[in-house]
């Protein structure tokens, strides 16, 4: 009897006109989608992003032909760039509000006249600044024609279209009563629309993306491996969830109208709602409530110099009290190099709660979003397409790790050299020991599907979460409501 509706269900939906309407919008999408993506900054960016990969690494070889001093006070290279993702067609509407490197800065000062100490290995943030408040909206919305907006905006709407009617229709026709008179359970025919909707919808996809990936394939010189087509199948399912929220809401909306005029009000209202003002809010929001403690040092342009800590004013006092003839002792050195790296990690700290009060107070906003499946849905494909604000987060903390660790094996070599002092900061206090540039670990980061979708687990929950609600409530009122 299941299967007899669904078949019912899927050739009125694929003899429809708004069938042939949802294919050719969806293909025609998802074809400017692809050639947008093949002429597009995509191998611009790669090609850029090896470039500069590739200048850092001669940087790092020269630095470690003059010696493991040079590599521990230089912090091993400038810039830690992000790879930039493959499958940004996707999902690119974060990818551009969001920094492509960090900086690991560095400070030097002379003391004493021949002494310099350097200050290396300080994570700095000053791009993300490029997201504050006047640009904060840009990481809650969608702002290219991507698999998300199609997805999210075009085919949701289909969804509800081909739904309105599914019981409002068949009332106002009589055939409603035809149907029931023949005692089949009411949960029977209500999956029967809900599948052979989404069966409908699903078809349309497939054919969608099919010429989709086909074109970028084609034309662009970019090679999807198992990871890239594993990340794919995973959005595929996660657009399938989506849509069954509104094949569920049409549903539910069709069982409460007296007639198809009222229920196409009623869909519409809630799609503008749900999909159009519903995620902008967090947008507008975002772009208010992003002020801190950081604001006036930002507006005036004086980055993070604060000069008065207990750690700046320690190293002011060694300063004073030792003379120049004074640091021309190892233990006098030591000391002001101590007090040096103090002050570095007073920086770093600073730099480390900027970055997570800004980015926090972005995620907050976006938990707003995630009210609406619409939220879920986009942060959802941007954490498996590796473009969103949480594959950046995660590109700090191993950028983060990464620095650390390079630190620790630098000086850890340098406790192997005999002849150093072991006096970290200073050039006279390090290891002049030469090193083989193959040897020094370099950046590389972790875009493993595992990772990308431990990202998306909330989206994915939320997204379950509606759909199962939409159905519960379409199920829940089509027990009660009245088929005459």
């Amino acid at each position: 009897m299941l299967s007899a509706i669904v078949k019912r269900e899927l050739i009125d939906h694929l003899l429809s006109l708004r069938f042939g309407l949802a294919l050719v919008l969806t293909v025609g999408f998802m074809v400017l989608n692809a050639l947008g993506f093949v002429g597009g900054s995509y191998e611009f960016r790669r090609d850029h992003y090896l470039q500069q990969v590739q200048a850092e690494q001669e940087v790092r070889r020269s630095d470690a032909q003059r010696g493991l001093w040079k590599l521990i006070l230089h912090s091993g290279q400038k810039y830690l760039y992000k790879k930039p993702s493959p499958l940004m067609f996707c999902a690119a509407g974060a990818n551009d509000a969001l920094p492509e490197r960090l900086w690991t800065q560095r400070f030097e000062s002379t003391y004493g006249g021949n002494t310099t100490f350097y200050d290396p290995f300080v994570l700095i943030y000053w791009d993300i600044i490029d997201i504050w408040a006047p640009k904060a909206s840009q990481l809650l919305k969608t702002q290219a024609i991507d698999w998300v907006f199609i997805i999210g905006s075009l085919l949701s709407l289909m969804a509800l279209l081909f739904t309105f009617d599914a019981f409002s229709g068949e009332k106002e026709r009589g055939t409603l009563k035809l149907v029931m008179a023949q005692s089949l359970p009411r949960h029977t025919l209500l999956l029967g629309k809900f599948l052979g909707a989404m069966l409908s919808l699903a078809l349309v996809l497939s054919l969608a993306l099919v010429v989709n990936l086909l074109i970028v394939l084609a034309l662009s010189q970019m090679n999807l491996g198992l990871v890239e087509a594993g990340r794919i199948v995973g959005m595929v399912g996660l657009s399938l969830l989506y849509l069954a929220c509104f094949v569920g809401l049409g549903l539910w909306v069709s069982i409460w109208s007296s007639t198809t005029r009222s229920s196409l009000v009623g869909v519409l209202l809630l799609w503008t709602c749900g999909v159009l003002l519903w995620p902008a809010t967090g947008g507008a929001l975002a772009a208010r409530v992003l002020v801190s403690e950081f604001e006036e040092e930002l507006v005036l342009g004086h980055g993070f110099a604060n000069n008065n800590t207990p750690a700046h004013q320690k190293l002011n006092k060694l300063k004073n009290r030792l003379q120049n003839r004074d640091l021309r002792k190892p233990e006098n050195v030591r000391q002001l190099a101590d007090a040096q790296r103090a002050v570095r990690q007073f920086h770093q700290d600073r730099e480390d709660r900027f970055l997570a009060y800004s980015l926090g107070e972005v995620e907050n906003a976006r938990h707003l979003v995630r009210l609406s499946p619409t939220g879920c849905f986009q942060y959802g494909m941007e954490a498996l397409a590796g473009t969103g604000l949480a594959r950046h987060r995660s590109f700090v903390e191993q950028a983060r790790t990464f620095v650390q660790q390079f630190e620790q094996t630098m000086l850890n070599r340098d406790r192997d050299d005999p002849k150093s002092m072991h006096i970290h900061l200073v050039a006279q206090g390090l290891s002049r020991q030469k090193i083989d540039p193959d040897t020094l670990p370099i950046f590389t980061e972790n875009l493993s599907a595992t990772t990308l979708l431990r990202h998306a687990v909330v989206d994915v929950i939320g997204l379950f979460f509606f759909a199962l609600l939409t159905y519960m409530l379409a199920y829940r009122s089509w027990l009660r409501a009245s088929i005459v």
